[in-house]
């Protein structure tokens, strides 16, 4: 069978006020340097321990991929891109529903997107996927996968051996 798990998703919650503009405002330069970088892991982290050489290492490889993305880039393709995207998901939600069993996996100290984003979330999946389950890791941020791994795995698991 198949299943959803979205986790930490601030792309897919409620659109509010914009906090990743105040998180990641100033940050140091040189742009997706491995100082910016690190930078960037601590704002939405709720501890950091596991910012590492190795994470940092595939961070800095994976900006240099494609081409930073400029302010105008931003503006005016992702933003309306995500928008369409997100418009289109509570369109699903509210009229047919997703389809197969759903989980929300949130961070209790996300910085990106609060509970409350996390639970209108649900909501939405929830209101026409009656197997829907919301799951809270405490003293975590937004990424909950890299700062509790081990209860993420059981969360994780537990809703695949579930489904």
């Amino acid at each position: 069978m198949s299943a959803v798990t979205a986790v930490a998703s601030v792309a897919a919650s409620p659109t509010g006020d914009g906090v990743g503009d105040f998180t990641f405002a100033y940050p140091p330069k040189p742009l997706w340097s491995r100082e910016s970088q690190r930078w960037a892991l601590e704002r939405v982290s709720y501890s950091h321990y596991h910012i590492d050489d190795r994470l940092l290492d595939a961070c800095v490889a994976a900006a240099g991929k494609q081409p930073p993305m400029t302010p105008e880039t931003y503006a005016n393709e992702f933003v309306p891109s995500l928008m369409k995207a997100k418009s289109r998901f509570y369109e699903v939600c509210r009229t047919d529903g997703i389809k197969v069993p759903c989980q929300i996996v949130w961070g209790s100290h996300d910085p990106l997107a609060t509970f409350d984003h996390g639970l209108w979330l649900f909501r939405g999946i929830a209101q026409k996927q009656r197997v829907a389950q919301f799951h809270v890791i405490n003293r975590t941020g937004a990424l909950p996968f890299r700062e509790e791994p081990a209860a993420f795995h059981q969360i994780v698991a537990a809703f695949a051996d579930g489904h």
